[in-house]
């Protein structure tokens, strides 16, 4: 546990995902990438449900450069990410 340290991507992920199955014991949580990632292989064996998951639902979507889809998984999370990301579960999941 590092509080004081950056959250990456694939950290937030697994994150959310964990809250989710806390608050919601019986969800599905397997899924397939909606966009092909050149950077898939990157992502930790321990956070690809919870990276697959996400962007399978829209809450995070990855970035675009000359229209090759990244996602990012080491790069740092913006506080600006973090409150997108765990909006967009809230609105999806939250009812």
């Amino acid at each position: 546990f590092a509080p004081n340290n950056n959250v990456t991507r694939q950290e937030i992920t697994a994150m959310l995902v964990r809250t989710l199955k806390a608050a919601m014991p019986n969800i599905d949580t397997k899924a397939e990438f909606k966009t092909k990632f050149q950077d898939e292989k990157d992502i930790g064996s321990w956070a690809v449900e919870s990276v697959k998951f996400m962007n399978a639902n829209d809450i995070i979507k990855g970035t675009e450069v000359n229209g090759v889809s990244y996602i990012l998984p080491k790069g740092n999370t913006t506080r600006e990410q973090a409150i997108a990301m765990s909006l967009r579960t809230f609105n999806k999941f939250g009812k």
